[in-house]
């Protein structure tokens, strides 16, 4: 977190903590499901640790009906970068629950309750999940490409497409270094420029293991054009499934 935002979301928390049966996070928790119980816990715990700058800080030690929405504010600020929204939601909502069971427990007023919890949520996408593609399933993509260099080329790009579940948009943008062939990862880049690791197996790599023999290792596009105007420059969306 930076300096700014450790200084907020810490200013004005005073170090005495209420008993358990009166802890906000204690009681938040206790009304969830068990198998949610401890994946909340353990996103108040980094809220817990935001806020303290405390790396083992844990949810008790944050008297949270002090909260304001300068230090909710701040903690979202911090919690948009490190972590993909999906995430960074979950543990904006275990805040909230617990600001909540302040109010229900008489620790904060309703205005102070919903000023703090109305912060909010992080824009982002969801976005598929991706699978294995089996042989049987390759040898379908490939029956709609020839054998050409730009056949061979094209049927990678559909089997990464549906195998990693990526959009056009981001799959010309892959550059050869984003495919680790030893882990059998790409590196996306999504909107936001936000990134994430998607396994490449089966018939997804083994169609690009037959593109990079074409290909070769020379840095740039991984997907690139091998027709004359545009040879070894990057693919365009539009330019996919012409």
């Amino acid at each position: 977190m930076s300096d700014l935002a450790t200084s907020t979301a810490s200013q004005n928390l005073p170090d005495n903590v209420t008993h358990a049966d009166e802890q906000p996070a204690v009681v938040y928790l206790a009304g969830l499901a068990p198998g949610s119980r401890r994946a909340m816990a353990q996103a108040l715990n980094v809220i817990a640790q935001i806020v303290t700058g405390d790396e083992k800080a844990d949810y008790l030690a944050i008297p949270w009906h002090y909260l304001r929405f300068q230090h909710t504010a701040a903690i979202r600020a911090h919690l948009e970068v490190r972590y993909a929204h999906s995430t960074a939601n979950k543990m904006l909502s275990a805040l909230r629950g617990t600001l909540r069971a302040a109010w229900k427990l008489g620790l904060m007023s309703a205005e102070e309750y919903h000023k703090a919890a109305s912060v909010e949520s992080v824009k982002g996408e969801t976005l598929p999940a991706g699978r294995a593609i089996a042989q049987g399933e390759l040898v379908g993509l490939l029956n709609t490409c020839d054998r050409s260099p730009t056949g061979v080329r094209d049927a990678a790009l559909l089997a990464v497409l549906y195998g990693c579940g990526l959009r056009r948009a981001e799959a010309v943008a892959l550059n050869l270094e984003d495919y680790d062939e030893g882990e059998g990862t790409l590196r996306i880049r999504g909107k936001g420029n936000k990134q994430r690791l998607s396994p490449v197996v089966g018939g997804a790599a083994a169609a690009l293991a037959d593109w990079l023999a074409l290909r070769g290792r020379r840095p740039g596009p991984l997907f690139w054009g091998t027709g004359n105007r545009n040879q070894k420059r990057r693919l365009t969306t539009q330019a996919v499934y012409k």
